[in-house]
């Protein structure tokens, strides 16, 4: 079985998003120059897990903007697996060059995402 290489705990996290930007690692491919619409199932300080239609290579790069409460941000990621499950790919992606307002960003995102979350609950509660 494959060891759970996570450094960081993943908080569910659906939206969906377009990759404006994906860099090929195997530099004798030629990139798709198509956005590639992506599906973020988690969030962590460290990365994304994501579902999306393209089979991404392990060291490409995706840029995409991020957004909470109107702030945006844009983000680089690097594929750190891809696979094929179902009709779709699934992949893990590790945030690059991480700046602090970034890192801070990131924090009143994943607080913000966590916040409402609870209050869903309670309201079904």
């Amino acid at each position: 079985m494959e060891e759970n290489k996570r450094i960081r705990q993943r908080i569910d996290y659906k939206n969906h998003i377009l990759c404006y930007k994906h860099i090929i690692s195997n530099r004798e491919e030629t990139p798709d120059p198509a956005p590639i619409r992506i599906i973020i199932e988690d969030i962590s300080y460290s990365g994304l897990g994501i579902r999306c239609t393209r089979d991404l290579g392990t060291g490409d790069v995706l840029m995409f903007n991020l957004e909470n409460a109107g702030d945006k941000r844009e983000v680089m990621l690097e594929v750190k697996w891809c696979r094929y499950s179902g009709s779709e790919y699934e992949a893990g992606l590790e945030f690059m060059n991480l700046t602090k307002e970034t890192i801070l960003f990131l924090d009143g995102l994943i607080k913000s995402h966590l916040k409402q979350k609870k209050r869903l609950i309670d309201k079904s509660s």
